[in-house]
């Protein structure tokens, strides 16, 4: 065996998943997307790339992605910065929705998806920029109230509660989570006092609500 494969094979997986921005010329990347598919019981909360990468590539606010282990596609997301961000956030135009986004279930339970999501802000910062450029300050994301396993996996990402939660006729509560979009050294966050989260009070709220359990 090639001794840098083993190495590769042993590293954390932190160290081995990224993710990757799709272009409409990754023709073989698309191909491999659309046969993935979470598990069967997770159908109901994420549908597969099959159903959510026409729809991103369809919508110029939506950025589609994949996530690989290596060079291996294991998962799948999209950043949207449509008009369901009004129904979380209080300024959707700070702000960008992780939706659709899953591991193929034979890639679940290794610590793929904690890796995944803790590079998710990163990505946003790459494909919009800065505050000061128009670009996000947050990413938002909801959870289902009873998928625990996702909650944790979501705040050891660095994604912290809000004290708010969407409800949706027909589902269950969705708790909505927020992490910070990293900015250049001087950009600065205004911040909102709202009923709702908004940039930097919904991030404080989060914080302050990790540091009192």
């Amino acid at each position: 065996m090639d001794p840098t494969t083993r190495r590769r094979r042993d590293d954390p997986p932190a160290q081995r998943v990224r993710l990757r921005a799709l272009a409409p010329d990754d023709v073989a990347l698309r191909a491999a997307l659309v046969q993935l598919e979470p598990a069967p019981h997770q159908l109901g909360a994420s549908a597969s790339a099959r159903q959510t990468l026409p729809a991103a590539d369809a919508d110029p606010r939506r950025a589609p992605f994949a996530v690989l282990l290596d060079a291996e596609p294991i998962g799948f997301g999209v950043l949207d910065r449509g008009d369901l961000l009004a129904q979380v956030v209080d300024e959707p135009e700070r702000a960008v929705l992780l939706r659709g986004f899953y591991l193929t279930a034979s890639a679940q339970g290794r610590g793929h998806g904690r890796a995944a999501a803790t590079q998710v802000p990163a990505l946003a910062a790459d494909l919009w920029g800065p505050v000061a450029a128009g670009g996000p300050a947050l990413v938002v994301l909801t959870v289902g109230t009873s998928n625990a396993a996702a909650q944790r996996a979501y705040a050891a990402a660095g994604f912290r509660g809000t004290g708010v939660q969407q409800r949706v006729e027909g589902q269950e509560p969705q708790h909505v989570l927020v992490a910070a979009v990293p900015q250049p050294p001087r950009a600065t966050t205004r911040l909102s006092a709202s009923g709702r989260p908004c940039a930097a009070s919904a991030l404080r709220q989060g914080r302050e609500s990790a540091r009192s359990t």
